[in-house]
């Protein structure tokens, strides 16, 4: 079960991008604002990642390790992860301790 929401409107990411405080990994951007509701998070995986069933992979598998983070509870966070080209072909170990790193 998710322990937290995602962004879905256009606004909630923009204010994100425009507020959040930005931690730069090597296949992966965070973008992170507190915030006052139960933590949300919006994933953006662009073409240039791969195409349609890597780009899901790579949405689901983010997805699972932020259920193993511990979201749900304080400190409450907006969290948005872009993915950069190269991230389809990394492991998931790899992509796990990039994810912990740059969002816990």
């Amino acid at each position: 079960m998710r322990v937290f929401a995602s962004l879905r409107r256009r606004n909630d990411f923009a204010r994100v991008q425009r507020r959040g405080k930005r931690r730069v990994g090597r296949y992966i951007v965070a973008l992170i604002t507190d915030g006052q509701r139960p933590t949300r998070v919006g994933i953006t995986v662009s073409k240039s990642v791969g195409g349609a069933v890597v780009r899901n992979r790579v949405r689901r598998r983010i997805k699972c390790v932020l259920d193993g983070l511990g979201l749900g509870s304080a400190p409450y966070r907006d969290i948005v992860l872009i993915a950069r080209p190269g991230l389809g072909s990394l492991d998931f170990i790899d992509l796990a301790a990039e994810v912990r790193r740059l969002v816990g």
